[in-house]
Formats: structure tokens, sequence, C-alpha cells
């Protein structure tokens, strides 16, 4: 019967037609968008940079535009023309003149912008102006002397050449149509063999699909082919563990405070159990001195933004030694090292991270004390003993905190050190003995224990002590990467 069928009318026929003419469509469709977006995006790019290159020379020449020096000015205006497609650098002071240009003819003269306009676009902090013919853009960048009230001492012009933009789109409209066409010839070609080859995975992607409307995130369908339906199929199978692996955090972590051993827990989260679970940590309490008189002299809205602004210093030095920000409980920080997840060398981790933060809060106080602001000291207590981790609250709200005796005695440690003292405890110190510097106190009596407890003010660390903590700060970027000497002096 196959045989009697005219092949103009076979279904082969009219596949790999409407195929030839949809693919045809869309690839057009899509040579006009790619092309659109392209030189959109290279645009943007360009601007982008030209205005990076502007603002940095505006940062770098409001003291030589004040004092004059334009020797200053005439180095930065020739080390900024060399970036690719910048075809001129201009400075010009607040009464209009120019000081400064790659075009030294320009220099004392009046600026004006030679070119005929088509289109001025204001962006974030700097103006964009574009010629008639849109090969030349004009970025200005105003020059601001910081402080209180920013004072406008000039601006920046930069002209940026758009001729490398429009020949890459010639490029790829060469390139991209030369593909298309092979595409089309080629698709043509196998439109038949295509019909039977999607059949089997596109069921299998259905199906996988419908599971998933229907919130079932487990899916995965064994396809073992390298052609783009092994890749399609691939990519469905990354999706559905991306959708379980968010439904994961959605359902658990959202109902924590903190985060930041996210990753880590999502890597083992077949090993957390959400029920509670005794275990070993280190706990670090932190606790503003003399906050309330501080606060009593500050509106609502000032002690919410300093303890904002403290509140962040914390959390970035805590997360640089792996430990989890449990709770705040007012001006007070409740950091965990071990929970949830163990990291190894919790102790150290806690004292030196106490260290830094000790640190952190002689820099917060430098920083503050350039805008009159009062500065303040905190006493930290650091316990490692057994705890119960775990989920604590009800079904509609959790949180993720640790109980037991060996929290209270890290919190009457905290109670008990004054401004800018580090204390630790017998346990803690054991962790960490030859590693760090220490002054034993006298036995204290805590409150609620009935023996006496080994108590130990933190001086700093031992070199060994040193030595180990630089491979246990998290080197994310520069600044972590010198963060050791925060705990070395």
């Amino acid at each position: 019967m196959a045989d009697s069928v005219k092949l103009f009318a076979s279904l082969r026929f009219k596949f790999t037609l409407l195929m030839a003419l949809v693919i045809g469509f869309f690839i057009l469709g899509g040579l006009f968008l790619t092309e659109q977006n392209m030189r959109r995006s290279l645009v943007r790019e360009s601007v982008e940079k030209g205005v990076g290159v502007a603002r940095g020379v505006a940062f770098n020449v409001e003291d030589p535009l004040l004092t004059g020096d334009d020797l200053y000015l005439f180095s930065a205006v020739k080390t900024a023309g060399r970036s690719q497609g910048v075809v001129y650098v201009v400075i010009v002071d607040d009464h209009g003149q120019v000081k400064a240009a790659s075009d030294f003819d320009r220099v004392g003269k009046p600026w004006h912008w030679s070119e005929t306009t088509s289109s001025v676009t204001q962006g974030d902090g700097y103006l964009l102006r574009r010629n008639a013919g849109g090969s030349l853009f004009d970025v200005e960048v105003p020059i601001l002397l910081v402080g209180d009230r920013p004072l406008p001492l000039g601006s920046i012009h930069l002209g940026l050449s758009q001729s490398q933009v429009n020949r890459a789109i010639s490029d790829m409209r060469r390139q991209l149509g030369f593909f298309s066409l092979l595409g089309v010839l080629s698709a043509s070609a196998v439109a038949y063999l295509l019909v039977s080859f999607f059949v089997r995975p596109v069921d299998a992607l259905v199906r996988g699909v419908k599971a998933i409307g229907e919130g079932k995130f487990d899916q995965q369908i064994r396809l073992q082919r390298k052609d783009e339906l092994g890749v399609l199929t691939s990519a469905f199978n990354d999706m559905a563990n991306k959708l379980c692996e968010k439904e994961f955090i959605e359902k658990t972590f959202e109902r924590y405070v903190s985060k930041p051993l996210a990753r880590e827990i999502l890597s083992h989260r077949h090993e957390l159990k959400l029920g509670g679970e005794e275990k070993v940590v280190t706990i670090l309490f932190s606790d503003i001195r003399g906050f309330t008189a501080l606060a009593e002299g500050l509106s609502p809205a000032a002690v919410v933004e300093l303890l904002n602004e403290y509140f962040s210093a914390m959390v970035k030095v805590i997360g640089r030694f792996e430990g989890m920000v449990d709770k705040f409980m007012g001006d007070a920080v409740l950091a965990l090292f071990g929970a949830p997840m163990p990291v190894g060398d919790e102790a150290l981790r806690a004292v030196c991270c106490a260290l830094a933060m000790q640190s952190a809060i002689k820099e917060f106080n430098s920083s503050g004390e350039k805008i009159g602001r009062d500065p303040i000291a905190a006493g930290i207590g650091i316990n490692t003993g057994p705890v119960v981790a775990g989920n604590v609250g009800s079904s509609l709200r959790m949180e993720y905190t640790v109980i037991g005796d060996s929290v209270n005695v890290a919190a009457r440690l905290q109670a008990l050190a004054t401004a800018g003292e580090i204390l630790i405890s017998e346990e803690t110190f054991n962790q960490v003995h030859g590693l760090v510097l220490v002054t034993a106190c006298e036995s204290i009596m805590l409150k609620g224990k009935t023996t006496s407890c080994k108590v130990y003010r933190l001086d700093g660390l031992q070199q060994a002590g040193v030595e180990i903590a630089r491979h246990l700060v998290r080197k994310d970027d520069d600044e972590d990467a010198a963060a050791t000497q925060e705990f070395t002096a």
C-alpha cells in the first residue's frame, strides 16, 4: 500500500517539506533576532566597558584635577586611550574647559561634541550620546569629590568606536547564513528518519514531564544516546535533579535562619537527620557590651542600622571559618561549628573565628569613628561538647538549633567575658591545646552548675596554630586570602 502512494502525497514528502519550511522560517527569524540581540549585547558590552574605563579615570583624577596636576591628568588620559575601541579621552573641568585630552589641540578649549547627535541616553551615573550613523558613542561620567555632599569637579568624556561591533555582526551573519542553509538541507534529507527516531524518546520525555507536573520530581530517563536526544535526555535528568534539590532546600532550609553550609549539606543530604541527633559541636556566643546604654542614645532606625551593619560583618567572618549562624538574639550572635554537618577542626575554627571577630569589631569601630559613631565591644564565650541538634518548632514553622548543657556553658562564659575578651572552656582548650595562647583564669562556678569549671582567656594563636589556621580559613577572594593576618598578630 505504501508503494502506491504518490511521492508528493506521501507522509515522508509532507514531513520533509514541512520540516524544511518550518526550519527555514525559524532560522530566518532566529538569524534576525540573533543579529539584533548580538548587536545590542555587543553595544551594551562596549558601553559598559567604556563606562568602567571612564569611571576608573574619574576616580583617579579627583585630586590631580583639584591640584592642577596636568602631568597626571595626561597620563590618565593616555592610559585610558589604550583600551580597545576607545577613540578619544577628554577630561573637562567644572567650567566646561578641556584640561587633558588624547587630542592635544582640544586642551584649554571649551568642550563640545563635534558629531551630530542622534540620541542621548541617561544611564546609572553616566550620559551616553550616539552620533547620527550609530558608529560612535560618547560616554560622559561626572568627576565627583566624595564627601557628605558630593561636589562636582568636572567630567570624563570617552569616545567609543562601533566598527568592531559592525565587523563582528557581518562575520556572524555570513557564518550563520552558511550553516543555516546547510542545516535546512541536512534536515530535509533526514526528515523521514526522524519520524520514527523521535517517537520512543519523546514518549518517555512526555511521561517524565507529566510526572514532574504532578510533583514527582524523582524522574530519570534511561536513554543511552550520544546525539541531541541524548543531550536532551541528560538535560531533563539534570532538571529533575535540580527540582529535587530545590524542593529539598525549600522544604528544609527555608525554615532556618541561616544557611552557610547549604552546599555541603546538599551534597550529603542523605546523611542529614532532620528529626534531631546527638553530636559534639563547638558553640560560640558573642554579645555587645553596654548595648542597652548605647541604644538609648539612638533612634530605633539607627539601632537597626547599627545592628545590621555589625551582624553583616560578623556573619561574614563566621562564614569564612565554615561556621553556621544559628540565630540572632537582640545584639547577641549564636554560631555553631560542626552542625548541621561536621567540617573538621571545629574547636580551632571557633577560636580563630572569635579572634577574627574581635579584629573585625576594631575595623568596624575604626570606620564608625569617621562618622562619629560610638565604639562597641563584645564579649565572646566558646564551649565544646555534646548537644542535640535538630528541628524545634511546629509543622508550620521550624528552626534548626542545638540544645544541651554545652550551649548553656557557652552562654555563661559569654556573660562572664568582659569587653573585647574571649573565654573558652576546658573542653574547648583540650581540643586546641598546643595551638593557642591562653591565660588560665580561676575556676569559676557557673550559674546552674554544681561544680566549678576551668576557664581560659584566649590571647591568640601559637605558630603551630597559625599554620593550621591558614588552611582552615576559606579563601574565596583576595580579602579572605589575607584574612589570616587578623589572628596572627
